[in-house]
């Protein structure tokens, strides 16, 4: 309870914390878009205090949201930029850009029927390259797996998690929150099979495909793969089930559990103790 106090704390009370130096430049939040393979979709770039005045090559942490929300989910709700002027003003984690693209690859704005909305069959991990060549080519960023994370929430932690299988060699950090493992069928959700063994059953190959992809990706693991969930959350046995997995392949994973459920409150705080683990 005192550390989620603290944590509670840092993110409600940026303006009494103290500061360091101010620059010339604040730090800003640019929404645009970039092209996928279906078309413009809605990209939201966070730029840290001091990017715009400095030649500085920064890292880059790819923040993606959760299931009705977009691009702007995390700065609207999730008052990430809030959190990350907090933590990088007070030196407690290292100055980084941050990417968060729409997860339906759609532009901001639009809106279809969620049933027939991109999310959970592969067009968005597979269109993800695509996404980090953008990021590459219109931003100063280090261009290497060790300056690289990726994060997200609920579908975001889907898409994390199995972005960074497919991309096994691009992420040193990976975070994955609140998460469910397994794509959505048409069944109820208490009779959904979560079981890693039905993603071979899959008619898209880049999730029939996961358990080797994970063995590629943990063969030389990320410095730090961190999974977090609260104890009253409907995906928690989703993350018990997944665990259990890399449990029995010995692949290395520190996690986090917290109290409550599927929330902002979580989230935030998840995001609070990520980025203080990179790079």
């Amino acid at each position: 309870m005192k550390s989620k106090f603290l944590l509670v704390l840092l993110i409600a009370c940026v303006s009494c914390c103290p500061k360091a130096k101010q620059t010339d430049a604040p730090s800003q939040v640019v929404v645009t878009s970039y092209p996928s393979s279906i078309g413009e979709a809605g990209v939201a770039v966070y730029l840290p205090e001091g990017y715009a005045a400095s030649e500085e090559d920064y890292p880059v942490l790819y923040l993606l949201h959760g299931s009705g929300d977009d691009e702007t989910g995390w700065m609207t709700k999730g008052r990430a930029k809030a959190i990350l002027d907090s933590l990088i003003i007070n030196e407690l984690c290292r100055p980084m850009i941050v990417v968060m693209p729409n997860g339906y690859l759609e532009q901001t704005g639009r809106y279809y029927d969620p049933e027939s909305r991109l999310w959970m069959e592969s067009t968005f991990e597979e269109n993800f390259s695509q996404l980090i060549a953008w990021t590459e080519m219109h931003y100063r960023t280090i261009n290497d797996k060790q300056h690289r994370a990726i994060a997200g929430l609920s579908m975001g932690g889907f898409h994390t998690m199995h972005t960074a299988a497919l991309l096994n060699q691009s992420f040193d950090y990976v975070g994955i929150f609140s998460a469910l493992y397994v794509p959505h069928t048409k069944q109820p959700h208490s009779e959904r099979t979560i079981e890693m063994s039905a993603l071979a059953l899959s008619d898209k190959p880049a999730y029939q495909q996961t358990e080797a992809l994970l063995q590629q990706q943990f063969a030389t693991p990320p410095q730090l793969y961190w999974i977090a969930c609260g104890v009253e959350d409907f995906l928690y046995e989703d993350n018990v089930i997944y665990r259990q997995y890399l449990d029995e392949k010995q692949y290395p994973y520190e996690y986090h559990e917290s109290a409550g459920g599927h929330s902002w409150q979580n989230w935030m705080d998840y995001l609070t103790i990520f980025a203080q683990r990179l790079f």
